[in-house]
C-alpha cells in the first residue's frame, strides 16, 4: 500500500502540472495569444482555480512524502509549506491579457486593471489568515510531540533509542529543532507582516515566497544527489553515482537554466523562469519516480534505522 500510495503521489504531480500547463495553453488562446507577464499572473484570469489548486497539491505532496535523507526530506517541507502562500498571494505585477472584471467585460485602462487587482486583497486576507491559523497548530503539535519525545527517549539495550511514536525529536535533535525554528521563523514573519503591514503582503510576499520556495527545491534536488553519492540514499547503502549525475545534472540545469533564460528572454522574462522551473520539476518528479519505483516509505527521518544509513 505505501509502494503504490507514493507512486501515484509522485505521478499525481506530474499530472498536476500538466493540467496548469494545459490551462494556460487555454487561456493564452482564449487572449488572442496575448502572454501574461507571468505564470503567476494568471490569478486573475480563469486559470485561477487551477493555479492556486495545483500549488496547494504540490506543497501538500511534499510536505507528506518522507525523504531518504533529513536534508531531502526537511528541505522540501520548508518549501510545500511555501508553496500555498505563492498561490493564496497574487503577484502584483500583470499586464491586461486577458483580464476581465467581475461583470465579464475585458478590462481596458490601467485604472480597470488596479481595481481587479484590489479586488482581490479581500480574498488574499481570507486565505492567508486561515493558512497563519493551520500552520501555527501544526508547529504547537509539533512542537508538543519534540518535547515530549525528548522527554521519553529512553536508550535501548543496543544503545539506540528505542522506536516510540515520539522519537524523531529524540534520535537527532538538530535535525528536527533546526527545520521547526525555520518553519516558526517564516510563520512570524508572515504574521508580523500580515498584522503590521499588509501593504508589504500584497506587493512582495508572493516574489520572495515563490523565489525561495524555488530554491528550497532546487537544494532538495542537490542533497539527493549528494545523498545517492554518500550511498546513504541508494538501495542498500550503495552509491548509485548514475542516479547522483542524473540528480546533480538537474540541479545545476535548474539554477543555472533559470539565471540564463532571465537574461536571455527579451520578453516576459519571469514567465519563462516560471516556465523552465516548473517544466524541470515535473521532469524532476518522473526522474524520482523510476529511481523509486519498488520504494515505498522510508524509515521516519531522524530514526536510528536512517541515520544508521
Amino acid at each position: 500500500m505505501a509502494l503504490r500510495t507514493y507512486r501515484f503521489l509522485r505521478l499525481g504531480v506530474v499530472g498536476v502540472i500538466a493540467l496548469l500547463a494545459v490551462s494556460l495553453w487555454k487561456e493564452y488562446d482564449r487572449a488572442g495569444n496575448c502572454l501574461q507577464g507571468s505564470i503567476s499572473a494568471y490569478y486573475y484570469t480563469p486559470v485561477r482555480s487551477v493555479f492556486v489548486g495545483a500549488l496547494v497539491t504540490l506543497g501538500l505532496v511534499m510536505v507528506a512524502l518522507w525523504g531518504k535523507s533529513l536534508w531531502e526530506d526537511n528541505l522540501f517541507n520548508l518549501a510545500g509549506i511555501l508553496a500555498p502562500v505563492v498561490a493564496f498571494v497574487p503577484t502584483a505585477e500583470t499586464n491586461k491579457c486577458g483580464l476581465r472584471d467581475p461583470a465579464g467585460a475585458k478590462v481596458r485602462t490601467q485604472a480597470e486593471q488596479e481595481a481587479l487587482i484590489e479586488a482581490s486583497h479581500t480574498a488574499v486576507s481570507n486565505n492567508l489568515f486561515a493558512y497563519l491559523a493551520v500552520i501555527a497548530l501544526m508547529l504547537a503539535g509539533l512542537l508538543i510531540i519534540g518535547i515530549v519525545g525528548q522527554l521519553r527517549a529512553r536508550p535501548s539495550r543496543g544503545g539506540s533509542t528505542a522506536s516510540t511514536p515520539w522519537t524523531s525529536a529524540a534520535a537527532h535533535p538538530p535535525a528536527y529543532w533546526i527545520p521547526w525554528a525555520t518553519a516558526f521563523a517564516l510563520w512570524a514573519f508572515g504574521v508580523y507582516k500580515f498584522s503590521q503591514d499588509r501593504s508589504w503582503i500584497f506587493d512582495r510576499a508572493h516574489m520572495y515566497s515563490a523565489i525561495v520556495l524555488f530554491v528550497l527545491i532546487v537544494g532538495a534536488i542537490v542533497a539527493i544527489a549528494v545523498d545517492k553519492l554518500r550511498g546513504e540514499g541508494g538501495r542498500g547503502g550503495s552509491r548509485d553515482r548514475r542516479w547522483a549525475l542524473a540528480y546533480g545534472t538537474l540541479s545545476v540545469v535548474m539554477a543555472l537554466g533559470a539565471v540564463v533564460v532571465r537574461l536571455l528572454a527579451d520578453t516576459h522574462p519571469t514567465f519563462w523562469v516560471e516556465a523552465w522551473m516548473v517544466f524541470w520539476l515535473a521532469v524532476f518528479w518522473v526522474l524520482q519516480t523510476w529511481d523509486r519505483w519498488y520504494d515505498g516509505a522510508p524509515g521516519k527521518p531522524g530514526s536510528p534505522e536512517v541515520l544508521r544509513t
